[in-house]
């Protein structure tokens, strides 16, 4: 299979370097490139909540130097099922996922919920999701699974009809044009799609969180690895997850969430 050969090249270039013990290694880690507030490109920049907290455990690793690449989220989990790239941020665990050889400890809780217009949550008695929701227009992000099976299971059946979108400001530019009639986000990152579009409070009251549909935990997650091309992967892996559990044991992930959104 052909995939990335200057991408693939630079991998196997790393890997093969002597390393020097006064030398940092240098990893290459993938991101998503339009999940605010958690990992997106800012221009050419990675930012967001998960690159902080990288960059901060980085900085508590001195062996090791942070690079990151940032790729829509489709295009990351095919590169990482494909071997093509080690490690990418921030999907969540997934069943259908056992492709993924091993996650980092969970890095931080996130609450997944489905938003609708007031007119259609006011016409329509929600009470359980997705089985209320028949009929509904829904956004969601391309290649996103927040809605669960079920809900999918009802797109498949012609219950619920999809439109997707690669950014969750382009969704909300569908729900508040009236294109669709629900969207499944995480919360936070709803919010903060709301203050780039600079919706004022008069428009989000406009909207309802109607069910909070469950709560995820995003993680770097490590792919498979067939031809050895990172043998450092897990020793690289266990320092890393050493690091978070600091981090998250001091309040140290904590005070990351905060000082963002204070920024």
């Amino acid at each position: 299979m052909l995939i990335g050969h200057a991408l693939l090249g630079a991998t196997l270039a790393a890997a093969q370097t002597v390393q020097n013990s006064n030398i940092p290694r240098t990893i290459t880690l993938y991101a998503e490139d339009s999940n605010k507030p958690y990992a997106f490109l800012d221009g050419t920049t990675a930012d967001g909540i998960y690159v902080r907290i990288l960059q901060e455990a980085f900085d508590r690793m001195p062996g090791y130097r942070l690079d990151i690449v940032s790729v829509p989220f489709r295009r990351g989990m095919d590169l990482l099922e494909n071997g093509a790239i080690m490690g990418f941020f921030p999907p969540y665990e997934r069943a259908d996922r056992s492709w993924i050889e091993r996650y980092s400890i969970p890095i931080l809780r996130e609450t997944v919920v489905a938003i609708c217009s007031k007119d259609y949550a006011h016409s329509n008695e929600l009470n359980r999701f997705p089985d209320d929701f028949k009929g509904a227009r829904f956004a969601n992000n391309a290649g996103y699974r927040l809605a669960g099976p079920e809900f999918f299971d009802m797109v498949d059946a012609g219950d619920i009809t999809l439109e997707e979108a690669n950014t969750t400001a382009s969704n909300l530019r569908f729900l508040m044009a009236g294109r669709v009639d629900c969207y499944v986000n995480e919360r936070m990152a709803i919010l903060a799609a709301m203050q780039e579009l600079d919706v004022d409070r008069a428009t989000s009251r406009l909207f309802d969180e109607v069910a909070i549909i469950g709560h995820e935990f995003g993680y770097v997650a490590f792919g498979p690895d067939p031809e050895d091309y990172w043998p450092y992967r897990d020793q690289f892996a266990d320092d890393l997850d050493q690091v978070l559990r600091d981090m998250r044991d001091s309040g140290e992930i904590d005070r990351l969430v905060v000082s963002y959104f204070a920024y």
